[in-house]
Formats: structure tokens, C-alpha cells, sequence
């Protein structure tokens, strides 16, 4: 199935990206602002893992993850990113949530050392070291590394809302910032538009002007590509309810869904009551009825209006819609994010959460 790429209109800065702690937390007793715990702990698949973490007083963290010996002989270093936030409960515990999809869990054993904890927050009983030790000096723990956000570019300041942290910052016109600067012009609708991005960037500590005040900036290692129409959902905190949800469509069999301004968005919203599915396709509103157990989710007995589209294009999104609803058996959501996928588990449909209740 083939569907009509429309015009790009986003005029959406970062939204339901990662959570912020509602409290402030404080670091550990006598740290600074900024603090990085390092150590070595164990490594089930290599001789030794080396391990950094960075929290910054904004409540974000960086982490890099070195396996040693694992490519041949060389390392190789995994980052992660997110927001970390003291346990509720006695505020000894430290949890991070970043782009893996379970928070890691550390324990403040002492004012200088934080301890990994297991995936269930426990302590892990072992005679080797899980400890990670503070630091003298800050490791900024700059990258480079893979990240989704906005991008605008307005009055030639292009600027990058990273999803994880939620954090703003200015992009360096260097680099491969050329290629995600083409592709950004080419597909906006208008100046000051937002788009969501995938890079490979790193965080580089610069002032702004010569004799101003020094700001992290990101500088594009690597420009992957951009995602028309979508935001930051599909790494939101939060999880979305299937059922008495707006969802809106995003990507349907692979390709973008964007809508014009000033157009009714298509949608679709599954009701407890009588299992009912309603929403409308671009052109026409529809009805249903769908079933659903654990992941399995069918649509049935969905009806449409017959009102014919308006502009044409809009019957080919129109078919695609209804066709992804059609072939729809398993989901998944993730964050804001809801995939209708197949009977081979192949993604027919992405949509994100638009009004919550």
C-alpha cells in the first residue's frame, strides 16, 4: 500500500517526553551540583565492565557503559541518557529512567559510592564489587550517542529539544548539521516548524559568544533521519491506556501520516463501554466494535460514512487507515506510543496519545 506523503505541519515543541520529578531530590550528602560516580563491576559476557554515571542538579543524568574486550579485543561504549529522581520512600535508593525500558536502581551506600541494585530494586548478594565511587573530578559524558528530539531552525538559531531529558539545547552549525539542515528545510511547511529527529550527537561545552558565559551545545555527529508529524511520545515516562485514549495516527505501513493545517486529524478512540471504536479517516467518521485480550486487539464490524474526500489525496489515506485497522490482531504500546501490528508482528499502524484523560 502506498500512501501520499502530505505537506508538513508541526507546530509542537517537546511534549510528553521524560518525566520530571515532581520534588526536588538533593544528591547525596556533601556531593556538588554535579557529580560522577565510576567504577568496574562485574560482566557476564566480557572481562570487566566499566561504568560512569553523571547526575546533574537539573535531575538528568548521562552513563556510559564501557564492555571491555568485547569487539575483537576492543571496548565498546554504550550510553544512556534520562531523568534520575530519589526513591519515595526513604530517599536512599536512586532511580533512573533513560532509554532502556526498566529504570535501573542504584542505593546511596555511603556519601562517596552509589550500589547497583538488581531489576527488582534489591540488593544483589555477591562478594564481588557493585559499587560505584565519587568522583573528583566531573565527567560530562559527552557522546557520542544516539538521541530522538525536535528540531527547529528559526532566525538561523537551530535548536534541539533532546525526548529523554527534556532538556533545550543550541546545535553547532558543524559537522553533519548541514545534512539534517537540508533535510529540515525540505520538509517543513513553514519557518519555525518542529520536526522530530534521530542524531548522533555530542554535548559540547562552548560559550555562545566570545566572553559569554559557557552552555552545553549539541553538535550533530551523524543526521539518521527526520519523523514528519511525530513528537517525542514513543519515549514518554508515562503509558499510555489503550481504551479511552485519543490516539492519532503517526506512520502507517512505513510511511508518515501529516496532516494539513487547519485539517480535521484523523483518529480513533476504543471505548470500555460495549467495546465500541469510534473516529474518523480523513474523510469519513467511523464506528466499530474490537476485542481484546492481553495483546490481542481485532477490529469488527467497523462502518463509514460515505462522504466523498476532500482533497481527492485523501482517499489513499483514507484505504491505508482503514486497511492497517482491517489487518490489525496484536499492540503495543510504548510511553504515548500505541503499534498495531500483524499476524507476523510486522508494525501496520503507530499512533500517539493526543488528549489524555
Amino acid at each position: 500500500m502506498t500512501v501520499r506523503r502530505f505537506a508538513c505541519v508541526l507546530a509542537v515543541l517537546i511534549s510528553g517526553c521524560g518525566a520530571t520529578p515532581k520534588e526536588a531530590p538533593t544528591h547525596a550528602p556533601g556531593t556538588p551540583a554535579v557529580v560522577t560516580y565510576s567504577g568496574e563491576i562485574p560482566c557476564a559476557d566480557c572481562p570487566k565492565q566499566r561504568v560512569a554515571l553523571t547526575l546533574f542538579p537539573d535531575f538528568t543524568f548521562r552513563m556510559r557503559q564501557t564492555y571491555v574486550g568485547v569487539d575483537g579485543g576492543r571496548d565498546r561504549d554504550v550510553y544512556d541518557l534520562g531523568t534520575w529522581a530519589r526513591a519515595q520512600d526513604d530517599g536512599k535508593r536512586l532511580a533512573l529512567r533513560g532509554g532502556t525500558e526498566a529504570q535501573r536502581q542504584y542505593l546511596f551506600a555511603s556519601p562517596d559510592a552509589v550500589r547497583m541494585l538488581d531489576s527488582e530494586g534489591r540488593e544483589i548478594r555477591s562478594s564481588l564489587n557493585y559499587d560505584l565511587v565519587r568522583q573528583p573530578r566531573v565527567d560530562r559524558i559527552e557522546g557520542p550517542m544516539r538521541v530522538r528530539g525536535m528540531y527547529m531552525q528559526q532566525a538561523d538559531a537551530p535548536v534541539f529539544n533532546e525526548c529523554l531529558t527534556r532538556k533545550r539545547y543550541p546545535v553547532l552549525m558543524e559537522k553533519d548539521h548541514a545534512a539534517l539542515e537540508r533535510a529540515y528545510l525540505a520538509a517543513r511547511s513553514a519557518p519555525g516548524d518542529t520536526l522530530a529527529a534521530i542524531l548522533t550527537v555530542r554535548f559540547v561545552s562552548r560559550p555562545p559568544e566570545p566572553g559569554t558565559t559557557v552552555r552545553e551545545h549539541v553538535l550533530v555527529e551523524k543526521f539518521e533521519r527526520l519523523l514528519p508529524g511525530e513528537t517525542c511520545a514513543p519515549q514518554a515516562a508515562g503509558r499510555a491506556e489503550l481504551l479511552e485514549t485519543y490516539w492519532r495516527p503517526v506512520e502507517i505501513f512505513g510511511i508518515p501520516v501529516v496532516i494539513h493545517k487547519g485539517v480535521r486529524e484523523l483518529h480513533i478512540v476504543l471505548t470500555r463501554e460495549q467495546n465500541r471504536v469510534r473516529g474518523y479517516t480523513g474523510c469519513n467518521t467511523m464506528s466499530g466494535a474490537f476485542r481484546h485480550e492481553g495483546d490481542s486487539l481485532r477490529f469488527e464490524k467497523v462502518a463509514m460514512t460515505r462522504r466523498a474526500c476532500i482533497p481527492p489525496d485523501a482517499n489513499a489515506l483514507e484505504s491505508a487507515f482503514a486497511k492497517a485497522l482491517d489487518g490489525a490482531v496484536s499492540y503495543r504500546i510504548v510511553g504515548e506510543s500505541l503499534e498495531l501490528r500483524d499476524a507476523a508482528g510486522a508494525t501496520l499502524m503507530r499512533l500517539e496519545a493526543r488528549y489524555l484523560r
